[in-house]
């Protein structure tokens, strides 16, 4: 890992991500009654999990209000706002997360996929885009991960991030 990501990747006290095509790969299933579902990685659930077992708070803000979302930052006893309009809307509840919990930028790591993820990715100390995320997020992030989003992403980020700050990769 870069020297520079290690230094960023230290501070590191919240750990944010968009949902779709972060913990998913970005494709809704729909069945013929209308009802959506989507593919996320429990390989990426563990990193979560040992994120916050490391004292690190994990967050999920997305563009979609959608069950789907709820259900899984549920099972992951996560906190998600949703029904996020656009990218200076996700970066303003960030800034309001990070402002009530006394931090500063550089402590915050924030995931994003595509354009509405620009503006809290420009905020974020860390910025980190997945391996298939949008080409024009590229030149505003310090890491693209090597897996595509749904794929253990996280995971990757999770373990970067616990190896920077000293943590055993156990659970």
């Amino acid at each position: 890992m870069h020297e520079e990501l290690t230094k960023k990747l230290k501070r590191i006290k919240l750990f944010v991500t968009d949902f779709d095509g972060i913990h998913t790969d970005g494709c809704v299933y729909v069945g013929e009654d209308g009802k959506e579902s989507v593919k996320c990685s429990r390989r990426d659930g563990l990193g979560i999990a040992m994120l916050k077992k490391a004292g690190i708070d994990v967050r999920v803000i997305s563009k979609e209000t959608n069950p789907v979302v709820s259900a899984r930052c549920r099972k992951l006893q996560i906190p998600c706002e949703q029904g996020v309009a656009d990218s200076n809307g996700k970066a303003d509840i960030l800034k309001r997360i990070v402002e009530a919990q006394k931090l500063a930028s550089d402590e915050v790591l924030y995931m994003g996929d595509d354009l509405n993820d620009t503006a809290p990715l420009e905020f974020a100390g860390v910025a980190v885009t997945v391996a298939d995320g949008h080409q024009k997020l590229i030149s505003v992030c310090d890491y693209v991960t090597t897996r595509k989003g749904g794929e253990h992403a996280i995971r990757e980020v999770a373990e970067m991030v616990l190896h920077a700050q000293g943590y055993p990769l156990t659970f």
